[in-house]
This record gives structure tokens, C-alpha cells and sequence, in this order.
């Protein structure tokens, strides 16, 4: 064995393939002493004319040498390699002595392979031992009273060790912020860029939350990213005998949420879902130890970031704030004074709050390609020069259609193309669209440039690993949909508006790496992990706009994949206007702006002031304050300049920002009893220490007294406006003043309507349920932000057949597209927040509708459930509320199997019975298409024994080979072999022994094996699942 083809498995840290390496040289035996001495004696001993046969060909006594060190080589990779297994550093010493003198018997002999060979070693095991979890993941939190850190710790270790690519150091963007994780009081804001490790972090933070007996909080941006977080934390904490869900559905707090607050260990969640769930009952957050933000830097001064910062806000406000820890994690913070206020406000003013790095695992390359005429020619940026394909890409004219235009004929087609291009060169391809809906565009002209014979298949693998994700697809989209034939082309459309089961399906053939070119939307620059070799920037444009060098920043992040790629290839196609396409790119690429991070509540109330001044037409800040306080000042500033068309913009942007202001000051006030003269102190306490007290600060006095004053009088209006009820039903909904007036005014009908569903619902009465839900949907729909974006002209027939449980590809076939994103919007998200609006709301009124029936009961909640999940089907809803990603598996499931069961406790009862765990074996059960997403929410449900790791000790016979010397203390590795031996190797790899006990060859587990004091007994010491024994385990 070459020592290159040892070092290329540690590089890309695929140590079991390492282990095999190094067993297989074993097994030759050529480098054993016996055969060494042989050779040499025969090189050096003259031939006489007795011995012809002994002549040793072109074997030369260097060769022999090169053997040697090949052979000590060998020896020191194993002894590293048991290091990492063990965690012991004094293994790892002796493997760097043994490469020191082969090295340095390698420089004396001129033999200039071997010298490189063992130089690299020495450094790369030395790094990787300095940046070992063993080394740098504390051994004991600071206060160990009570902590379960050191088994944790060692489990999460092993469980990482153990991946089919080993995970077993931090890179240098990490190494900061290890040193800091079990300082459990102390909040930290995280900047790296894009793919360098955030989430490790907050992982090992998680870890040493856990491990004081508390639980953890993590807040995702979207329901996609939710999913994906999710799975992520699962395959970590699962063996750690630690539960980890994500809330289900958008909005709302039902009384499933409510339970996995209060159960799980880890709950991922949206901004949204938290807040309501807070909002209507602060304590489920009291026993939570651990809030992760991720993509923390969400401020702005549009709706949901207002809300975001009020929440956090809310968070930092509370009297149990301090015994609660805060992480954020940011690829695109600023620098200056703004990261500065807003670290502080995180950390309260902690000293190095911020741990930033600008590492990543790959290198970034920009290159763009531009089409002249009859070729398209590649270059790329490196350094100041420019390396370019002139004839990256010709036209021609695909041979199997009627089709007479060379392709390609546009900017879809050349992005297209380029992809493809790459994809021949061994590259896996993300192309980005700035519009989600240029994705489902790319989706239609994919399928047709196939058919015309332009675009090949690029689904590598087998056919079969598509199987569930189609039958998923098949059940929303119908089976000739274009993102379905993409995916059998080997392409993925990824928006965040998919279904949830097919999207997840997706991300996880994605993580296997069966599919070589991705579409994906802006959904990438929120935070969803997909990464590529490169990455193909079909536009940079979105609302005539060119994005924001923010956004461009964190989505270029995902070209490169760490251990993969040395260099991420980031492309921008250019088919026409070529001057002005390349200065836009590189204007792109050379700017260095990131995401400003300024109170967005501070920049709401100034764009609300520039509207009003631009009304009196003064730049005079007496004359606004003036304006200001009078109750005028709230009703729309109509400007004189302005077309019909710019004012009507303009009212619905200052309608939405005074929403969005109003909804803040409630959110941050409550019901709160105020004085005439004490709305500026009421102010001051809760917005104390704020990011919109420190951004305030950085402005000029004047501006800051016109500020204050104007958020002043915006709170005396509100209060004057409405009653402490009112007041108190408007911060429960989450609304604003004009929105809670809405509600205020349709109460009675609106109340009615949700009252008549949920009796509906109890009684089974299904088309009472449709028609209430209906009506109530009518009077909704009109009311921001209740109002889908587009409300399709059938939408009633929609609704219906979506609360009959109807397959989403059957209600509008010609529309399908445009079915599901009303259904993702307004069924999953606004027709439910509706409906918790209304139901908060009235509970902050005496009797809501005059009967003895209340919305606080614990029968309330089942018209969201039907909406959210698209069934009245108690038991059913129920199910999906859990986690259970198919609605078709759902009904069929509950349908099948008697299930009647209408509360969490009865749930787990029914799920735990012999009938459902008996028809679970049935590959078919609930449905084909359905079992392995069954499968996996059984396994979600719990920590399962089967699947949590435990440590255990034994003792275990063994039968030593002749040649050796065991003795205590002494570490083995154990290679387990189908046959059912299990081999005893030394430190340097050589067999020692065999054991006597059967071991499982396929055991997911840390084996570490020790000699004992006794002469043929040696210490198995192994934490994984409970699959050690031949008989206990079967392969994975």
C-alpha cells in the first residue's frame, strides 16, 4: 500500500475506509520482518553459482527500505487512528515519534516520496489532534453539581466518530467559540459565513444545556428550515437518548404543541409559532434553558422582522431572562456600530459577546459565462487574473425535435446549459433564482428541453431510491407534474411553498447525494442547508431590483461541499446585454455589505415620519412633531405629487407599517393600566436596553426627541382607541389597532361561525364544519393580514375538498401549482391565524357568544387542526399534529387500525398497541408510499431504546496468537468479520488475538477493547445502541 493512499481517507475522514486499508496490508504480510531479512539477505549475500534461483530480479535493497518505511508508516496511521477512537493522546505521541524517524530516515536516503509522505502525515495528524473534540470540548462543565456532562460528552463523541463520513475535529471558525460552550449563563452571538459550522456550535451549546437537566429552544426562520433543523438534530441527539420535534403547522398553539413545549428536549420552531404559544402562556418557555436564533440577523423594518425583534425583545424582558441562555447564529453580520448595539442587546452588554471568523472549509471561485454567438466562453476570477474556456459552450440543434432554434436560445436555456456542462465535468450543480417563480418556470422547460433531446438524464444512481418521494409527490401534484418528471431526470425543484412531505423527501435525497443538479428559490437565503460543488446564478434581479449583497453573500456560501471540494465555483450565465450584465455581477461580487442590523422598529417609525413629512412638504422637525401629535397624523399623508397608482402603493405600504408598529407596541405593553403622563416611561422600561434604545442613541438629538415623541404619541392613541379587553384580545392575536377593529366588528358572526365548526367537528356533522369554516374564511379573507396573496376564483371548492381530505392533485388539475401555494399560505398559515385570533380574542371578552360553551376549553382547537392538516378526521389531524408528514398515510392509518383517539396520552397508547405495531411490519402500512415516513415518526416519537446509546462494560475471553505478549492496560481494535470472528489488532495493526465471544460486524457503535490483569481476558468498553453481539443487531 502507497502512505498517499492512507493520508487521502484521513483528508476526507473516512476512517472505516482507513481501517480497511490498513487490515488489508496487514493481511499481506510483506512487510514483515521475517521476509524483510530474507530479501535484504539475499540482495547482499554474492550469487554464487550454487544459488541461481535466488536472484532477486530488479529488486533493489531501496526498495526494500521503501517497504520498511511503508510498513512503519502503516504502523503509525493505526496507532493515530486508535488514538481518535480512544481519545487518547499518548497513542497519538508514539504514531508521531514512529513518522518522525521514518522521516527522517527518508531525507537521509534521498527517497523524496516517502519524506513527503511521512511530512504530511506528522502535520495533518498533529492538526487534527489539536483540533480533536477529545482536545477541545471541555472534559467538566463549571459547575458539575448534578451535571450529566461527562456521559453526554463522551456518547456525542463517539456517536460523531462513528458517521459514515467521521466527524472528529472543529475547524479554526469553531475553535473560539468551543472554549465557551459550558459557560451556560453567558449569551453569544455566532458570525461565520455560510456552511463553516454555525450549527456545530450550537450543538455542543445544546450539549451542555442538556446535560444540566434542562431543555432547548430552537427558532428557525422557516417551516422548511424547521423541517430540515429538525432532522439535523435528530441524528445527533437521538443516541443521547434525547427527543427533538418541530412544532407542527404555522401559527396557533394547539394542545399538541403545547405538550411537546412542555415534553420534548429539543423543539424547533418558527418566530410565529413561538410568539403564539408565549404570547397565550409564558411558561412553557420557564424550564427551557437554551433559546437558539438561527439566521439571527432577521431584523428589518418589514412585518415579520418587526415582530422578530419584539420578540426577542420580550424574551430578554423576562424575569426569568437570566437564568435562560440565548444564542444567535449569523452568516451575514456587519461590522461597527450596528453589529455592536446588537450584540450587546443580545448579551446585555457582556464583554465579547461576538465570536466572528471569516474561515471556511472551501475556497470561493466567481467566474461568469458569457454567450457570443456561436460559443459561450468561461472565465473565472483568480486573483487578478482571469483563466478562461474560450469554447466552454457551442449551439446546436437537438436532433429529435421539430424544434429549428439552436439551443441555447435565452438566458434559461444558457443557465440550463452551463448546469449540464458542469454536471459532465463531475460538479453537483444548485442553480439559484432570485423568484420562486422562475423555479416552477425551470421545471416546465427542463421536461421539454429532455424531450426535445437538449437536456440528458442525470439521475446517476438507481431508479428505486426515487420511489418514495414520487409516491409523495404523486399524492399532491398528480403524476405527470413537471416537478415529478424533473425528479426522474435526476433534478430537484426545492421552494419553500412544496408540500413539507415532499419537500423533506427531497432534502433527504439531496443529503445522499442522488441528485446532481438542484433549483432552488430565495429560500436558500434564509438559511436551508443545500450545498453543491457550484452554484449557477440564473438571475440577480428580483422586483427590478438587484438583490442585496447580503443575500448574494449568504447564498454563495453554499457552493462548495466540505471534504468534497477544495473550491466552490460560483457562475452567472450572460446571454444578451453583456456590458451591463457583467458590471452588475461584478458589482456583486466585489461588495462587501452585509445585512444591516439597525433597530427595524427604529427604522419603521422613520419611514412612517418620512412619509408624514413628505406630506407637509417642510423639512422642519417643530412643524412634524407638531403633526405628529395630533390624532390626524395617523390617518394616510396623502402626497400631492404622487399618481393614483404611487398613492395607492404607498397606502398599502403605510397600512401594513403602521400594523406592524401598532402590533409591536401592543406586544410590548400588554394590557398595560397607563397614566395620561406615563406613556413615555412605560416606554422607556420596556424598550430599556433595546436594540431600538441603541440604534435610537446613535442618531442626533432632535431626531431622537421626534422619535420618542412620535412612538409616544402613537401609544396614547392606541390606548385612547381601545379598552384594556381589547387590548389584551389585540396582544394574544398578535395584531395590530385596524386589525383588531376588524376583529372587533365581525365578532359576533365570527365567533358564531368557528363555534358552529368545532361543535361540527364533535359531532361528525362534515358539511356543517365545510359551510361554517366557509363563512367564516369570507369574512377573514378580507381582513389584514389575514388576506391570501391570490385568492383563486374556486377557492370555496378548494377549501371544501381540502377538509374532505381530497388529494391536493385532484381539486384543480389545470392549476395545481397554484392549488398548493393558496394551500400552503392561507389553509396551512392565514386561515388559522384567523381562526386563533379569534378565539384569543373572544377569550379576553366575557362570554364570547353567550353559552356555557367557552374557546378556552380543552375541546377547542379542532377547526385549525382540520384546516392546518386538511381533515376533519380527529384522530387523524391528531397524527399529522404529532408529526406524521402524510396526510394520506394519516387517514389511511387511523381508518385501518380503529384509531378513536382524540388527546397525546391516547395517541401513544394507540400507537403502541400490538395491532398498530403488527400491521408497522407491513411495508404497505398506512400506505406504499407512506410506510418509511411511518417508520420514521415511530422512531421521532420517543428517545427508542433501540436507537439510544448506552455505555456498558464486560468482560470478555480471547485467544492470543503465539508471537504475543498481552498485558494490562494494553489497547486493541476489534475487527469483526461476517464469518462471526472478531480479530484482536495491536496498536500498529498486527493481529494479536481472537476473541472467544461473538461479536456483531455491523454494530453502529464505539468499540474500545482493553487488556485486563487477567492473562487471556481483555475489557469491552462500548457505547453505542444495543447491537454489540452477533444476535442483537441486524446490519443497518
Amino acid at each position: 500500500m502507497s502512505p498517499i493512499r492512507a493520508a487521502v481517507p484521513i483528508i476526507r475522514r473516512e476512517l472505516d475506509t482507513l481501517a480497511t486499508l490498513i487490515l488489508s496490508h496487514r493481511d499481506q504480510d510483506a512487510a514483515a520482518d521475517t521476509n524483510l531479512v530474507e530479501t535484504l539477505r539475499g540482495l547482499l549475500e554474492p550469487i554464487s553459482d550454487e544459488r541461481p534461483g535466488e536472484n532477486h530480479g530488479d529488486t533493489d535493497v531501496i526498495d526494500v527500505v521503501d517497504l520498511a518505511l511503508t510498513d512503519a508508516f502503516v504502523s503509525a496511521i493505526s496507532m493515530a487512528l486508535l488514538a481518535f477512537e480512544r481519545g487518547e493522546e499518548a497513542l497519538l505521541d508514539e504514531a508521531l515519534a514512529t513518522l518522525q524517524v521514518g522521516l527522517r530516515a527518508a531525507s537521509e536516503l534521498n527517497m523524496i516520496p516517502q519524506w513527503w509522505c511521512h511530512r504530511l502525515a506528522i502535520h495533518l495528524l498533529r492538526g487534527l489532534w489539536d483540533a480533536s473534540f477529545h482536545r477541545l470540548i471541555p472534559e467538566g462543565p463549571l459547575d458539575s453539581d448534578g451535571s450529566d456532562w461527562a456521559g453526554l460528552r463522551a456518547t456525542f463523541i463517539a456517536s460523531l466518530f462513528r458517521r459514515r463520513r467521521s466527524e472528529i475535529d472543529l475547524w479554526p471558525s469553531q475553535l473560539a467559540a468551543a472554549e465557551r460552550v459550558l459557560n451556560t449563563s453567558e449569551n453569544l452571538v455566532l458570525s461565520l459565513p455560510t456552511s463553516a459550522g454555525k450549527t456545530r456550535i450550537a450543538e455542543l451549546c445544546i450539549l451542555a444545556c442538556l446535560a444540566e437537566g434542562r431543555r432547548v429552544v430552537f427558532v428557525t426562520p422557516l417551516r422548511a428550515l424547521s423541517a430540515q433543523t429538525e432532522t439535523a438534530l435528530q441524528r445527533t441527539f437521538t443516541p443521547l437518548g434525547k427527543t427533538v420535534t418541530s412544532l407542527y403547522g404555522a401559527i396557533g398553539a394547539s394542545s399538541v404543541d403545547e405538550d411537546l413545549l412542555r415534553e420534548r428536549d429539543i423543539v424547533v420552531a418558527t418566530p410565529e409559532k413561538l410568539d403564539f404559544a408565549l404570547r397565550n402562556d409564558p411558561r412553557l418557555l420557564d424550564d427551557v434553558g437554551l433559546v437558539v436564533l438561527d439566521e439571527g440577523h432577521m431584523i428589518g423594518a418589514d412585518e415579520r422582522e418587526v415582530r422578530y425583534e419584539v420578540q426577542v425583545q420580550r424574551l430578554l424582558r423576562r424575569p426569568d431572562a437570566d437564568t435562560r441562555r440565548i444564542i444567535c447564529l449569523s452568516a451575514i453580520l456587519p461590522e461597527g456600530n450596528e453589529v455592536e448595539d446588537f450584540v450587546n442587546w443580545l448579551t446585555d452588554d457582556q464583554p465579547n459577546g461576538l465570536i466572528a471568523s471569516s474561515w471556511r472549509p472551501t475556497r470561493l471561485r466567481y467566474g461568469e459565462v458569457i454567450w457570443q454567438d456561436d460559443r459561450a466562453r468561461l472565465s473565472i476570477i483568480v486573483g487578478d487574473e482571469e483563466p478562461f474556456v474560450p469554447r466552454f459552450l457551442e449551439p446546436f440543434v437537438p436532433a429529435i425535435s421539430r424544434r429549428t432554434t439552436p439551443f441555447p436560445k435565452n438566458q434559461q436555456e444558457l443557465t440550463l446549459a452551463t448546469a449540464w456542462r458542469l454536471v459532465d465535468d463531475g460538479q453537483t450543480v444548485l442553480i439559484y433564482c432570485p423568484l420562486k417563480a422562475s423555479v416552477n418556470a425551470f421545471a416546465k422547460v427542463i421536461v421539454t428541453l429532455h424531450r426535445q433531446g437538449a437536456l440528458r438524464n442525470v439521475l446517476a444512481g438507481d431508479p428505486d431510491c426515487l420511489a418514495s418521494a414520487i409516491a409523495i409527490g404523486e399524492e399532491w401534484f398528480g403524476r405527470d407534474h413537471p416537478i415529478l418528471a424533473c425528479l426522474r431526470l435526476g433534478v430537484a425543484i426545492h421552494h419553500g411553498s412544496l408540500p413539507a412531505p415532499y419537500r423533506r423527501e427531497i432534502e433527504r435525497l439531496l443529503q445522499r447525494g442522488a441528485l446532481k443538479v438542484t433549483v432552488s428559490s430565495p429560500t436558500l437565503a434564509q438559511g436551508l442547508n443545500l450545498s453543491a460543488s457550484a452554484l449557477v446564478m440564473h438571475s440577480l434581479w428580483r422586483s427590478r431590483q438587484l438583490i442585496k449583497a447580503s443575500e448574494f453573500r449568504n447564498i454563495v456560501g453554499r457552493a462548495g461541499r466540505a471534504f468534497v471540494d477544495s473550491i466552490g465555483l460560483v457562475v452567472h450565465p450572460i446571454f444578451k446585454d453583456v456590458s451591463q450584465g457583467r458590471r452588475n455581477w461584478r458589482q456583486l461580487v466585489e461588495d462587501t455589505a452585509l445585512r444591516d442590523v439597525e433597530s427595524g422598529m427604529l427604522q419603521l417609525v422613520v419611514n412612517l415620519f418620512v412619509r408624514m413629512q413628505s406630506k407637509l412638504g417642510v423639512n422642519d422637525l417643530n412643524a412634524l412633531l407638531d403633526y405628529v401629535a395630533g390624532t390626524a397624523a395617523w390617518d394616510y399623508p396623502e402626497v400631492a405629487a404622487e399618481t393614483d397608482e404611487e398613492a395607492e402603493r404607498a397606502r398599502t405600504v403605510w397600512r401594513s407599517q403602521l400594523a406592524s408598529l401598532d402590533n409591536a407596541l401592543l406586544s410590548l405593553l400588554s394590557d398595560s393600566v397607563i397614566a395620561e403622563d406615563g406613556f413615555e416611561q412605560a416606554l422607556d422600561d420596556v424598550l430599556a436596553s433595546s436594540l431600538w434604545a441603541r440604534s435610537l442613541a446613535r442618531r442626533t438629538e432632535p431626531v431622537q426627541t421626534a422619535i420618542r415623541a412620535g412612538l409616544t404619541a402613537r401609544t396614547r392613541f392606541l390606548w385612547s382607541q381601545s379598552t384594556p379587553a381589547q387590548r389584551r384580545g389585540y396582544f394574544l392575536a398578535g395584531v395590530g389597532l385596524e386589525t383588531g377593529r376588524q376583529l372587533d366588528e365581525h365578532a359576533r358572526t365570527l365567533e358564531s361561525h368557528l363555534h358552529d365548526a368545532e361543535q361540527g367537528i364533535q359531532h361528525g356533522d362534515d358539511q356543517a364544519v365545510i359551510d361554517a369554516l366557509t363563512c367564516f374564511a369570507t369574512i377573514a379573507f378580507d381582513i389584514h393580514p389575514f388576506a391570501p396573496r391570490t385568492l383563486p376564483p374556486q377557492w370555496e371548492d378548494i377549501l371544501a375538498a381540502w377538509l374532505r381530505g381530497e388529494d391536493a392533485a385532484q381539486m384543480v388539475r389545470d392549476e395545481i401549482t397554484e392549488t398548493l401555494e393558496f394551500i400552503e399560505d392561507s389553509l396551512a398559515y392565514r386561515l388559522p391565524w384567523a381562526l386563533e385570533a379569534v378565539r384569543v380574542r373572544a377569550t379576553a371578552h366575557e362570554d364570547p357568544i353567550g353559552g356555557p360553551w367557552t374557546f378556552s376549553t380543552d375541546e377547542y382547537g379542532l377547526a385549525v387542526a382540520a384546516v392546518e392538516t386538511g381533515t376533519l378526521s380527529r384522530p387523524a389531524a391528531l397524527l399529522m399534529q404529532a408529526g406524521f408528514p402524510s396526510r394520506a398515510g394519516a387517514l389511511a392509518a387511523v381508518a385501518a387500525a380503529a384509531g378513536t383517539f382524540t388527546t397525546v396520552t391516547e395517541l401513544h397508547q394507540w400507537m403502541n398497541s400490538e395491532d398498530v405495531k403488527q400491521r408497522a411490519n407491513d411495508t404497505d402500512w398506512p400506505t406504499a408510499s407512506s410506510h418509511e415516513l411511518w417508520v420514521g415518526f415511530i422512531n421521532r416519537s420517543a428517545a427508542a431504546p433501540e436507537k439510544t446509546w448506552i455505555h456498558t462494560v464486560e468482560d470478555a475471553a480471547v485467544t492470543w496468537l503465539r508471537d504475543h505478549q498481552p498485558s494490562s492496560g494494553t489497547p486493541y481494535r476489534a475487527a469483526s468479520h461476517a464469518s462471526g470472528e472478531t480479530v484482536l489488532e495491536s496498536a500498529d495493526g498486527r493481529r494479536a488475538g481472537l476473541l472467544k465471544v461473538p461479536l456483531n460486524p455491523n454494530r453502529r457503535g464505539l468499540l474500545s477493547v482493553t487488556g485486563a490483569s487477567a492473562a487471556s481476558v481483555v475489557k469491552l468498553s462500548y457505547r453505542g445502541p444495543s447491537d454489540l453481539h452477533a444476535e442483537s443487531s441486524s446490519p443497518d
